[in-house]
């Protein structure tokens, strides 16, 4: 039995002994070892891993490689005990890889400044991803509400009464797609072909189908919000994150933002009004988060202060999602909750 497994510095198979029988390296260049790496990861067969296979005569393997072979009996193991020398500097010169501890520190910089750098180009990839579904949502929600008013005014024409029992525009559309026949004798309103109760049907079915993909993909932002910033979006929600983000024009300017810009996130045209009044009006205390429940539900005399709570704590945890990426969502939550906690006291 031999144990297959991995390091920066290539493929190895260990006897059960944990010594090295046979070795293949990666290639020396921090781009390529992040690249076999992630492979590895995957479960892919890289090129080293295919050398190993074909040196070695034991088919029965232990590896931390979630790799599939038929000419192979495998067990896999998430970790593999006693293998932390095969990172070490003195396994890399021992093996040749590197010429030198200087050599050996430089490569460990060169990729890890590597990642970073991909991390973030992969941070900015999907934060521009979050920046179209918001505005995808709050396109389908104008929509919704425009395709819903002329639902109501239409089927209103045949079935009137219906409107008072039933607020709720998504849950009108679904009534109306599910039995468009009114069930009302007493009604007040006028009669209608079957051709005109088939026209209102389909019209009543596509605008539940929106309403559907307005859901999807509200579920979609609160998952990808996550991934992406979690700290800000413990403080905001995903679709008033999102807003942010879209509004700073990505997550990482948003966080370089300052707080009291962030606070006015989405009200440049009333603070434009206000310069232009040579300051004679009075100026905005908050953009887009008057979309906040903490804001929206304060007192008029509060909104200002709570607004600008919420931004510094924002302004902190944008910072975190982008250069720490570190989730300490459930830290900045417990820290908003207090504020709002000594607001609402005090």
């Amino acid at each position: 039995m031999l144990y297959i497994t991995y390091s920066l510095l290539g493929i190895f198979a260990l006897d059960q002994r944990k010594n090295i029988v046979e070795y293949s390296p990666f290639p020396k260049k921090p781009e390529k070892i992040i690249q076999r790496l992630e492979e590895v990861k995957r479960g892919e067969i890289v090129p080293e891993l295919e050398k190993i296979l074909g040196r070695i005569k034991d088919k029965n393997i232990v590896t931390n490689i979630p790799f599939k072979h038929n000419n192979f009996h495998i067990e896999y193991k998430e970790k593999i005990s006693s293998i932390e020398f095969l990172k070490s500097r003195d396994t890399a010169l021992k093996l040749g890889f590197v010429n030198s501890i200087e050599e050996f520190n430089k490569l460990l910089s060169d990729i890890q400044i590597t990642r970073t750098k991909n991390e973030i180009k992969l941070m900015e990839r999907r934060d521009r991803i979050a920046m179209q579904v918001v505005s995808a949502i709050d396109d389908l929600t104008d929509i919704t509400n425009r395709l819903s008013e002329r639902l109501h005014e239409w089927y209103g024409l045949y079935y009137p009464e219906l409107e008072r029992k039933i607020k709720d525009n998504k849950k009108y559309s679904e009534r109306i797609s599910e039995n468009p026949i009114r069930d009302y004798e007493k009604t007040i309103g006028m009669e209608f072909e079957k051709g005109d109760i088939d026209a209102i049907e389909k019209f009543a079915k596509e605008t539940k189908n929106i309403f559907g993909l307005k859901t999807v993909l509200e579920k979609y932002i609160d998952e990808l919000m996550l991934s992406i910033a979690p700290n800000v979006t413990s403080i905001t929600g995903s679709i008033l994150g999102a807003k942010l983000i879209l509004l700073a024009g990505g997550l990482e300017k948003l966080a370089r933002l300052p707080s009291s810009t962030i606070q006015l996130l989405g009200a440049e045209k009333a603070l434009f009004r206000f310069m232009k009044s040579k300051k004679k009006s009075r100026p905005p205390k908050y953009g887009v988060l008057f979309l906040h429940p903490e804001v929206t539900n304060a007192p008029p005399e509060l909104k200002g202060k709570v607004a600008r709570i919420i931004a510094s704590l924002i302004s902190k945890a944008a910072k975190t999602d982008f250069y720490a990426k570190e989730d300490r969502s459930e830290i900045y939550k417990r820290e908003f909750e207090r504020k709002m906690r000594e607001i609402k006291e005090n």
